[in-house]
């Protein structure tokens, strides 16, 4: 499955992907030891493999598609829970 990256901590590689589907997020906890260290930014366009049998999506890998694929997801993302929570009130 695609997804692009939404957050990253670059200390550690854990990562939050924002999923083609339009359902749940994606964790992924970063690379394993021995699994190189390839990092993620936000906007990064990935594909993405899942751990099966957990409760929450988590990610068993990720490649990098493109980088910098969408860069100002995260405003975006911003703006538009924005303007459902003026719409609600």
């Amino acid at each position: 499955m695609l997804g692009v990256v939404i957050w990253t901590c670059q200390r550690t590689g854990q990562a939050i992907v924002l999923c083609s589907d339009g359902r749940d997020l994606a964790h992924f906890d970063g690379p394993g030891v021995g699994n190189g260290q390839e990092r993620f930014a936000t906007g990064d366009l990935v594909e993405m493999s899942f751990c099966a049998g957990v409760a929450v999506r988590r990610c068993a890998s990720l490649r990098l598609i493109e980088s910098g694929y969408m860069p100002d997801v995260a405003d975006h993302l911003r703006r538009a829970g924005r303007r459902k929570a003026i719409a609600a009130a």
